[in-house]
């Protein structure tokens, strides 16, 4: 994964909600598996399913057991993770999609529950992010103004 997308995601957990940060760990999940997947090398793949892998157990962490549906999801995440465990073996990369798929049904639910969520991001006094385009002589150009906060309420 790129710095940069690195960096996307950062920006997005910091004003996500709750239903909003599920979407996020559901595409985590997916970028990883998608490098796992257009990667040659070993080391790679097993290190991408692994990643992929921490992600499904944050999944599976944030479940509340008291209700029916969480229950569903456990016995879904834990069939993910016991076939990213057995592609990390065998590198069966064609696994590793029907995973990709199963991911991505998942995340287009819990994206149509998120959409109705109107409560405040979880995350208070982050970093304010201004994304927008400027035109200029040499044509349009994407700019981003960050607020210099050294110090957001912390003192050491």
């Amino acid at each position: 994964m790129t710095k940069e997308l690195i960096k996307t995601f950062q920006y997005r957990i910091t004003q996500a909600t709750a239903s909003q940060l599920v979407v996020i760990l559901y595409d985590l999940a997916d970028r990883y598996l998608e490098d796992a997947c257009e990667s040659d090398e070993e080391v790679q793949i097993r290190d991408n399913i692994y990643m992929s892998g921490k992600v499904i157990d944050q999944l599976i962490s944030g479940l509340d057991m008291q209700y029916e549906v969480s229950a569903n999801l456990f016995v879904i995440y834990n069939h993910i993770k016991r076939t990213l465990i057995s592609v990390s073996v065998n590198l069966n990369k064609a696994e590793l999609k029907r995973v990709r798929g199963l991911l991505k049904n998942l995340r287009e639910s819990f994206y149509e529950v998120s959409k109705q969520d109107t409560s405040e991001p979880l995350m208070k006094n982050t970093q304010t992010v201004y994304s927008g385009l400027t035109y200029s002589r040499g044509g349009i150009s994407n700019e981003t103004q960050t607020d210099n906060i050294e110090n957001r309420g912390f003192r050491v």
